[in-house]
């Protein structure tokens, strides 16, 4: 995989790096996130406004829905935001019958969606445009909740450098491994969440921060999204654009992905088991990526990653069916991305 990433990524270190002075290397995990969030960070206070219009296609995975209409929705998709500061702002989104707008000003939070439910696709893009690196490792607020285990390695070949920083569980079926890899001036170009790989390409600078021209997301060799994202002044805006009719929106119906560590999680143990054909028991080694809607349901699960697949459509099916409460922000109710690995 390392000949891979060198080959993508040499370029985008190149254009970069000339225009950089050589910083001092951060000695431990947490100061690798923070270095990266802040020179990724195109919405902190003080920063320039800005117009971003992202175009993007959304992929199909693998559902194991043999006998069933797919679940993901695909197609092409436009996300646009206008930023002024960190609490005026204005995103819309649009892929295929789904459409969002949330707005942030002096009036309030409000948002209007053709459904309560966020897609995945939706996530993903987002996830990377808004949180390359997650608030709980970047975050004093929520680093708390970012664990510890994390390992540094640096890889080399040839003038190319980078740095993985990652941690993993495991066993004698395989492993599952969450790893960042940064470039050598701290910016993050890849995160492999168990088998979720996003890459950031083709670095731009805009009024010193750095972001990504283009964006994709993979499950191994299967391409799940791809994005081109164009950035520009934000220019003249009318005011009125900042605001929509009716009330503000609740804490958990929002457009900005919610993570696990900043929700209330209800309780998602299940009674069932992996049952093997002839009796006993044995679990897959897997990863599964699934949202959690408002309601409490999963939904447009897919296969992420599969070492063994054994039983996996059979545990697939068992979890569609699963009801919990819902995952909820100041007791409202939301909707959370929920990554099972099994090893």
């Amino acid at each position: 995989m390392f000949r891979v990433i060198c080959f993508l990524l040499l370029c985008s270190v190149i254009r970069y790096a000339a225009a950089q002075p050589a910083p001092s290397e951060p000695k431990t995990s947490v100061e690798w996130f923070l270095r990266a969030s802040e020179r990724m960070n195109l919405r902190m206070p003080g920063s320039r406004p800005f117009h971003m219009k992202v175009t993007f296609h959304a992929f199909p995975g693998i559902e194991l829905l043999p006998a069933k209409k797919a679940e993901i929705i695909t197609g092409d998709g436009t996300y646009e935001e206008t930023w002024l500061a960190p609490h005026k702002w204005r995103r819309e989104v649009a892929l295929a019958g789904y459409r969002a707008v949330e707005v942030e000003s002096e009036k309030g939070r409000k948002m209007q969606a053709s459904s309560d439910y966020e897609p995945s696709r939706v996530l993903m893009l987002l996830d990377a445009l808004l949180t390359p690196v997650p608030r709980n490792l970047a975050s004093e607020e929520f680093r708390h909740s970012g664990g510890s285990g994390w390992t540094i390695d640096h890889l080399s070949k040839g003038d190319l450098s980078l740095v993985r920083i990652s941690r993993g569980s495991g066993g004698a079926g395989g492993d599952l491994t969450d790893a960042f890899y940064f470039l050598p001036l701290g910016l993050l170009a890849i995160r492999n969440k168990i088998g979720l790989e996003t890459r950031w390409e083709n670095d731009s600078l805009y009024a010193g921060a750095v972001f990504a021209r283009h964006i994709t997301i993979r499950a191994g060799e299967r391409e799940l999204l791809n994005a081109q994202v164009a950035i520009e002044a934000a220019g003249n805006t009318d005011p009125e654009s900042f605001d929509l009719p009716g009330d503000f929106a609740e804490r958990g119906m929002t457009l900005r992905p919610l993570q696990g560590f900043e929700v209330k999680m209800p309780d998602l143990s299940s009674s069932h088991s992996w049952v093997k054909p002839g009796g006993g028991t044995s679990k897959p080694v897997f990863s599964l990526r699934e949202v959690l809607d408002r309601h409490g349901r999963y939904r447009e699960g897919e296969v992420i990653l599969v070492i063994s697949a054994e039983d996996l459509e059979t545990f697939m099916n068992l979890v569609r069916q699963e009801r919990h409460p819902p995952a909820e922000v100041d007791g409202s109710p939301c909707q959370t991305v929920v990554t099972f690995g099994a090893v």
